[in-house]
């Protein structure tokens, strides 16, 4: 197989980048969700910054999607080998399914949580960011190792996101749990009970790794990230501008929940955005804001644990929404969340400098953390 990505020492730079300012962004977006007064949910600037909200998650999945793509092209021959990158892959991929569940964990006592019933147990099975994006990669992985032709698989990938997107109406309409088991059916359930079902969630998954395949292939990139970023805002800006005209064509009355349309606008701004940073790279990889943005992508997922553990507290702590709550104004907001990008992005450059020097120790830290949490939720009686 071609070596169509570069190596790991050559990172590409603005795909970092997008992660680094998705992960940052969604720190506000959590932020002002816990912490922000509710009476102030309301008006011309909440409203638009509601609406880029929107984009974190997409761009976040969307970018776990480049980088699966790129890591298949530079190790695919060891997939379909199962060597040993397959294996260290899923490894990864497992720890990220149980950073998942651990995330949403009710209580830090198995006696108490095995005595819970159904009903209380359905935040902890609910599909959220971590749950989609390790489903998506598992089954992107399954078909890379079926289908070995490099040049159509993009397409394939294309056609699965089309597929998650206009599938997403049907899906909603035969409630899942009337038919599966909870835990299964929550992976295909709307939000209340799942913020980031698989449907159309995945979709932007299957685009980012198909998107990341097609732009490889041009040669000329500054000219098709032009025309990608003014065809992903006009794109983006008719549907947006025809919402009340679509609402409820595709069978989701609701046009900003789950609607084809809607995904579209929000696939839109995710390439433009893209694109955008490509065509900008000169300008900022060589400055200290490049580097900040670069290492949080790089360390996504630890900002992104210990973000949500920060301001929405997890099973071992309380976090800002439980000692602050909805109780502070626009420039206390402002004030917190420069406070948390800046700790998030201190202690993501320790963990990254940690991992650099001593790659075989952090994974023994790591393992001697979960396993301390693993005793005590198994011998711990109180929860």
């Amino acid at each position: 197989m071609p070596d169509l990505a570069p190596s790991k020492k050559n990172r590409l730079i603005f795909i970092d980048v997008m992660r680094g300012i998705a992960v940052l962004w969604m720190i506000e977006t959590h932020v002002v969700d816990a912490n922000l007064f509710n009476y102030l949910k309301t008006g011309f600037f909440y409203t638009w910054l509601n609406i880029s909200n929107g984009y974190v998650a997409v761009a976040f999945i969307f970018c776990a999607g480049c980088g699966f793509w790129l890591a298949a092209m530079r190790k695919g021959d060891d997939y379909r080998s199962f060597k040993a990158p397959i294996w260290i892959y899923l490894r990864r991929l497992g720890f990220i399914f149980l950073m998942a569940y651990w995330l949403q964990l009710p209580t830090l006592s198995f006696k108490k949580f095995s005595g819970m019933s159904m009903a209380e147990l359905i935040r902890f099975f609910q599909c959220d960011v971590l749950n989609a994006i390790v489903i998506s990669a598992v089954l992107a992985l399954i078909i890379f190792l079926i289908i070995r032709n490099n040049k159509i698989l993009p397409y394939i990938f294309l056609i699965i996101a089309i597929l998650f997107i206009f599938l997403t109406p049907w899906i909603r309409s035969l409630n899942a749990m009337s038919f599966l088991p909870p835990y299964i059916a929550t992976y295909l359930m709307a939000p209340p009970v799942s913020k980031f079902p698989l449907f159309p969630w995945s979709a932007y998954y299957f685009a980012g790794a198909a998107f990341t395949a097609l732009f490889y292939k041009i040669e000329d990139k500054k000219k098709f990230s032009i025309i990608v970023a003014v065809s992903g805002f006009v794109v983006a800006a008719l549907l947006f501008a025809t919402r009340h005209i679509t609402e409820g064509f595709m069978g989701i009355p609701d046009w900003w929940q789950g609607s084809p349309q809607h995904t579209f606008f929000r696939l839109g701004g995710t390439v433009m955005t893209f694109s955008i940073l490509y065509l900008i790279e000169d300008f900022y990889k060589n400055r200290k804001i490049g580097d900040v943005m670069r290492l949080c992508g790089q360390e996504s997922l630890f900002v992104y644990v210990f973000h949500l553990m920060i301001v929405y507290g997890s099973v071992v702590n309380f976090g800002l929404r439980q000692f602050v709550g909805n109780n502070v104004n626009w420039y206390g907001v402002f004030l917190m969340t420069l406070t948390l990008c800046a700790v998030n992005y201190w202690l993501a450059y320790i963990w990254n400098g940690f991992k650099g020097k001593s790659p075989e120790m952090s994974r023994r830290v790591i393992m001697a953390l979960s396993l301390f949490f693993m005793v005590v939720f198994i011998f711990n009686p109180y929860g």
